[in-house]
């Protein structure tokens, strides 16, 4: 079978290379690695593609039945699937996503169709320092990784203790954890569960690696 695969656009920065890579019927976001970072079909652009993301929106879905839903925050942009979805489910929300890379931002705006709606705001920023003066909200989606995994960094007992200090002023909060880095994912894990006062829930995909960790 024929590689119907063409680079449509790459960019090197300070952490690595970039690459969106279209086949005929995606497009897909890849950081110096095999693993997509974001895919979308591009005839159904709202569809998502990755199982994850579908488990983080039902998680986000189930809790918004018992609890108003009026503010997110999401660390890690991607292609932009995730903020368009939830813009979608909440449009007069405001959405905050805090993205690292200055070029992420760009490629979400320019290839993956990331809306421009004035409640989806985009902040250009390293997820750690953000976190430390970062205010409550509903719901807050951890979803960080680079070309290897989850960067050690947030990994780490001071962000977890930052996160902790959010989470008791806001709502709901998901890790997006991969069982290939299952030191870290365990350390998160045991991290909330000897906190003992929060209703925690693991979800593992399917069709990949994930780990999806609620925290309520």
């Amino acid at each position: 079978m024929l590689d119907t695969s063409k680079l449509i656009y790459a960019a090197r920065d300070k952490f690595g290379l970039v690459q969106v890579i279209d086949t005929k019927t995606t497009r897909s976001l890849y950081f110096n690695s095999p693993v997509q970072q974001s895919c979308l079909y591009l005839q159904a652009p709202m569809k998502l593609s990755l199982e994850y993301q579908q488990v983080i929106l039902e998680r986000i879905s189930a809790y918004s039945e018992q609890h108003e839903v009026s503010s997110t925050l999401m660390f890690g942009l991607g292609g932009g699937s995730l903020t368009n979805h939830l813009h979608c489910m909440y449009p007069n929300v405001v959405h905050t996503v805090v993205e690292l890379r200055e070029t992420v931002i760009y490629i979400a705006k320019e290839y993956f169709f990331l809306t421009d709606d004035s409640n989806v705001r985009v902040i250009n920023q390293d997820a750690f320092s953000y976190l430390k003066q970062a205010n409550p909200c509903s719901v807050f989606i951890i979803d960080l990784f680079d070309g290897a995994g989850m960067p050690k960094a947030f990994c780490q007992t001071e962000f977890l203790e930052d996160a902790l200090a959010l989470k008791e002023q806001s709502g709901l909060i998901i890790f997006n954890l991969w069982t290939s880095s299952a030191k870290d994912s365990l350390k998160i894990i045991k991290f909330w569960e000897k906190q003992g006062r929060f209703k925690i829930q693991i979800v593992q995909t399917q069709s990949s690696g994930n780990l999806i960790l609620s925290i309520q």
